[in-house]
């Protein structure tokens, strides 16, 4: 389980990775399309303060897990991504509300790993 972020060294482009992401982080058809408790992206909410930072990601996306309807239930997996040349570097983080245990979360998040390995063996992670 991921209790501190993930962080992940890619040669995936940026396109290739949050493509990966997005895929990853869906939940079934059936709670998509039938039950209404999809995944959706969102820019992550931020402070004023995050535009005077020295190294702000290139790309960040939060997605929401549906939690069957119930707000209190819903958590959310953060990415952020830098593109550094040759390589790309992604942290992900776990929200979570009061009655999420973040398990859906970290589940989603071994998938995006999983996933981006397959397509980049040279990919390094920590965290998990």
């Amino acid at each position: 389980m991921a209790k501190t972020p993930v962080e992940i060294i890619t040669q995936l482009s940026m396109a290739e990775a949050a493509d990966v992401f997005r895929g990853a982080m869906r939940v079934s058809w059936w709670s998509e399309n039938i039950t209404g408790a999809g995944t959706t992206f969102e820019g992550p909410r931020g402070s004023v303060f995050d535009t005077v930072a020295q190294d702000r990601p290139d790309f960040s996306v939060m997605a929401l897990l549906g939690g069957r309807g119930a707000e209190i239930q819903k958590s959310a997996v953060h990415m952020y991504m830098w593109d550094r040349g040759a390589h790309r570097e992604i942290a992900l983080g776990v929200g979570r509300n009061l009655a999420a245990f973040g398990i859906k979360a970290n589940r989603k998040i071994r998938r995006f790993v999983d996933e981006l390995t397959e397509l980049d063996p040279s990919m390094k992670y920590t965290g998990i």
